[in-house]
């Protein structure tokens, strides 16, 4: 075959391998959408009114094995475009720019990696999620979520300080809203507390207050009854915990992505000094 045709072969077959690339992504991106609305509003319960939720933690691990999956399909495309390129320029500067760009996202994982992986790290950020409250008879009962509007970070138990012994009930924003207000109050509020264990709702200077492990994006009231020392007032630290998809499922997808696209630098570092030497770019 004359030089020219064997040029305009490999021409067409790499637009062809290109188009395909193309469509296979716009798919993805068509199926990353859908998943995300099914995970988000579907599986994961989101709500607008009365407050705004949407878990995006399942949402972001499905990114994350999708880029994946992406990253694996691209060595594939670049593999054939490589084979078919018409230069040995070209051949040199796809190897180039894949190796610059898988190493790029190596790095990247690496410190997503780190920072999921690094116990100091993590508390760090489960810390800039927790507060403090105050609890006393004098004004209305604190409340707080079960886990933030986006749901990266859940409430894992609450720790009460007090000077002397008080009580302090755990109630859904249902019960609350309900019978607060109304005659007897405090009667019902102990009747239908959630910290219901012995010795859940007595503060003896400390309490910690364990928050049920429930999905969806709950209300929660603090409701403090001073009977045994009128007057007596109290602290509440809301403690955070990241979510278990990002300390489990994502950070393993992320290693993957560490490895995968450090395997495919080492696979593609010989072919682009094979190439280097008669190539215009440098």
């Amino acid at each position: 075959m004359p030089a020219s045709g064997r040029v305009l072969e490999d021409s067409i077959r790499l637009s062809k391998i290109r188009k395909t690339k193309l469509t296979l992504y716009i798919v993805q991106a068509v199926m990353l959408v859908a998943l995300g609305f099914i995970l988000v509003f579907v599986v994961g319960g989101a709500t607008l009114k009365p407050h705004l939720y949407l878990p995006f933690d399942s949402f972001l691990a499905v990114v994350v094995l999708l880029l994946l999956i992406i990253c694996i399909e691209s060595f594939f495309f670049r593999i054939l475009e490589i084979r078919f390129a018409r230069s040995t320029s070209a051949r040199h500067l796809m190897a180039k720019n894949s190796i610059k760009r898988s190493l790029i996202i190596a790095i990247v994982a690496g410190i997503a990696v780190l920072i999921l992986g690094v116990p100091s790290m993590v508390g760090g950020i489960e810390s800039t999620g927790s507060k403090t409250l105050s609890l006393s008879t004098h004004a209305d009962p604190p409340s707080f979520f079960s886990s933030d509007s986006f749901a990266l970070t859940k409430t894992a138990e609450v720790k009460v300080l007090s000077t002397r012994v008080v009580q302090v009930y755990l109630l859904d924003e249902e019960i609350f809203s309900q019978y607060y207000y109304s005659e007897d109050s405090m009667t019902l509020m102990y009747s239908y507390r959630l910290n219901r264990d012995p010795g859940s709702y007595i503060v003896n200077q400390e309490l910690t207050i364990a928050i049920p492990n429930e999905a969806g994006h709950n209300k929660y009231y603090l409701v403090l009854n001073d009977m045994d020392n009128p007057g007596t007032s109290a602290t509440a630290t809301i403690e955070r915990d990241l979510s278990g998809t990002f300390t489990g499922v994502m950070t393993l997808l992320l290693i993957a992505l560490v490895v995968t696209n450090i395997a495919w630098v080492a696979y593609l570092v010989p072919i682009e000094r094979k190439y280097s030497s008669g190539s215009i770019y440098k």
